[in-house]
């Protein structure tokens, strides 16, 4: 599987999550640090994900062997 590819399934798998939630949680002047802090991470994530781009030709578009992949999920 080419990165790609990879990177397109994950964007498929988390573009309807409710990233509003985390929104929500890092604005809420009741929640204490902790929480604050892991949704800014959840949402700066969630953000470069779906930001980034891989195209055919780019360097980056690298063969992963596909055993790491399913490894990975």
């Amino acid at each position: 599987m080419k990165t790609r590819e990879l990177l397109e399934e994950i964007k498929d798998n988390i573009k309807d999550y409710n990233i509003e939630i985390f929104e929500n949680r890092a604005n809420d002047e009741n929640a204490d640090e902790a929480s604050k802090l892991r949704a800014k991470f959840h949402i700066q994530n969630y953000n470069e994900i779906m930001a980034l781009k891989i195209d055919e030709e780019d360097e980056s578009n690298i063969e992963i062997d596909d055993s790491l992949v399913d490894d990975i999920k």
